[in-house]
């Protein structure tokens, strides 16, 4: 038996996504043979919409806690289980959605030849405030791997998703384009750096002024704004024949993630977070709402900023640490 028989297993973590979902599936279903769902405890229409469509299977991840090496231990295991060699895992976020010109290219039947072991590569473009415009880079993302049962070696945040052994050719695949539709969403992406800026400080990853720089609250947007292009009408056109809708964009006041660091406040208190670039958020607000809505583990006490000569501190540290860094290296 040859790769050319290989399934595609798209191996997904799911959270409160119910504004990309619908249109993740629908795409994903064109494609892929299995599509496994590991949900941690969805709270949103996630889970009825995972239901509509045949080729999910859903598998709980009970964790109250952000793992990613845990979950992704858990997909790749499931896959593993369920489906027999040979195999192609993609590891897909809900918001990356499969170019319509993809399964047409040459190097999408080069993927389904590749040797098992090999690790596969994929641009990732940012779709920018509209779909119909995005931000491209330089270097592929590892999202594949022709699967032969390595061990996979995550890390809790900011892990690679599939695995990556020494031995492992890696194949660059260059027209096939993975869509990724979080950079039309500014107020949600801006919720998740505060998260991920707040679980570094819960794990205790990496130096403090470090990841203050790195979790810039003004620099969000900036960031994502490296050089603006057209997004090819052909990444769409294909789906959009098969009445998928892959325009339309939900966005709200308040997204999980910011729930999430409210709860880790009435875990560990503010002055923790203090040294974090989450203030210019109006946490007091979002803590009312929360309350308003019934959510467990919020807090009772009022949230209020870090005083303005604790905020101007950390920033002329910041200032200072991030040269003198560069100046050592």
């Amino acid at each position: 038996m040859t790769n050319q028989t290989a399934k595609i297993v798209v191996i997904t973590p799911l959270k409160n996504e119910d504004w990309i979902i619908d249109r993740f599936l629908a795409v994903t279903s064109q494609f892929a043979d299995l599509i496994i769902i590991a949900d941690q405890n969805s709270t949103d229409e996630s889970i009825a919409i995972c239901k509509k469509y045949p080729k999910v299977v859903l598998v709980e991840n009970k964790s109250t806690q952000y793992d990613e090496a845990s979950r992704q231990i858990l997909l790749i295991q499931t896959a593993r289980d369920l489906v027999p060699d040979p195999k192609i895992l993609l590891a897909l976020d809900t918001d990356e959605m499969l170019a319509a010109s993809a399964t047409a290219t040459l190097g999408w039947q080069s993927m389904l030849k590749a040797k098992p072991g090999t690790i596969l590569y994929f641009e990732k473009p940012d779709l920018y405030l509209i779909p119909n415009q995005c931000i491209r880079y330089d270097t592929p993302w590892p999202l594949g791997y022709v699967d032969d049962g390595a061990e996979h070696n995550p890390k809790k945040i900011h892990s690679i998703r599939i695995p990556m052994p020494d031995y492992a050719p890696r194949l660059y695949i260059h027209d096939v384009k993975i869509l990724h539709y979080s950079a039309l969403r500014l107020a949600a992406q801006s919720a998740k750096t505060r998260l991920y800026s707040v679980l570094e400080n819960v794990l205790s990853t990496g130096f403090p002024l470090t990841r203050r720089n790195k979790y810039a609250a003004k620099d969000v947007v900036e960031r994502l704004k490296i050089s603006i292009s057209p997004s090819p009408p052909e990444w769409f056109t294909g789906w959009e024949d098969m009445g998928i809708d892959m325009w339309t964009i939900v966005d709200r006041k308040y997204s999980w993630q910011d729930f999430e660091v409210l709860k880790y406040f009435q875990k560990y208190g503010l002055r923790r977070f203090w040294i974090d670039d989450i203030w210019e958020f109006d946490w007091e607000s979002c803590r009312l709402y929360a309350k308003s809505l019934g959510m467990n583990d919020i807090p009772d006490f009022e949230i209020k900023a870090p005083p303005r000569i604790v905020k101007l501190i950390f920033s002329v540290l910041t200032m200072l640490y991030i040269p003198a860094r560069r100046l050592v290296k």
